[in-house]
């Protein structure tokens, strides 16, 4: 990840899959009590802070995904699932320093002013133990 000092960024990634709860692990067992299932979209974590703003920690979800609108963790929304484009000329790979196909993805996250009556960023309560 490169950021520069108007506060825009690059960075480069691998493309990631979508996963699910371990099959026998007890978030499993819950889900298949409520029938649901345990599968979460590809997507990919942001935690993003500057000085004077809140704290932000958001995801982007990968767009083609086969649970990405029937994600467990009811964590996509449409605003965070933007368009990839591939990039397969070679004069875009040589641009890029790469030989081989890529995808590209342009997102803007907006971060906010902190202000002293807002609730905290951070969630700092106490894991319970099973």
């Amino acid at each position: 990840i490169t950021t520069d000092d108007q506060g825009r960024y690059q960075l480069r990634s691998i493309l990631p899959k979508g996963y699910g709860c371990p099959p026998n692990g007890t978030t499993q067992r819950l889900l298949d009590q409520l029938g649901r299932h345990g599968q979460r979209p590809a997507h990919v974590h942001f935690f993003i802070n500057a000085d004077g703003h809140r704290k932000l920690t958001t995801q982007i979800n990968i767009d083609g995904d086969d649970y990405l609108w029937d994600d467990f963790a009811f964590a996509s929304r449409e605003g965070l699932v933007p368009a990839i484009i591939r990039i397969s000329a070679p004069e875009e790979l040589a641009k890029k320093g790469v030989d081989q196909p890529f995808a590209s993805i342009d997102f803007d996250f907006t971060l906010y002013a902190d202000t002293p009556n807002a609730p905290a960023a951070e969630v700092g309560r106490t894991r319970v133990s099973a």
